[in-house]
């Protein structure tokens, strides 16, 4: 994969976060972006590294939301 490629990905899971700010699973992601779901789950773990994102656990599924929903979310 390109660096662009990976910076494209990168932002397309952004984008995919901002429009569906009441969270996605891993499963989720890689369905909506036709990647495969290790893909999906290293370039969301590299995102949230980097502090961008925020996860939480429900039962099995771990949640993505962007970090500016996550505080919005989590005081439910």
């Amino acid at each position: 994969m390109t660096v662009q490629a990976i910076k494209d990905l990168k932002q397309e899971i952004l984008t995919l976060l901002a429009e569906k700010t009441y969270g996605l699973s891993i499963e989720e992601i890689a369905d909506l972006l036709h990647v495969n779901r290790a893909t999906a789950a290293k370039y969301l773990f590299a995102l949230e590294s980097s502090d961008s994102i925020a996860a939480r656990s429900i039962g099995k599924a771990k949640l993505h939301y962007l970090k500016k929903y996550y505080g919005e979310i989590n005081d439910f």
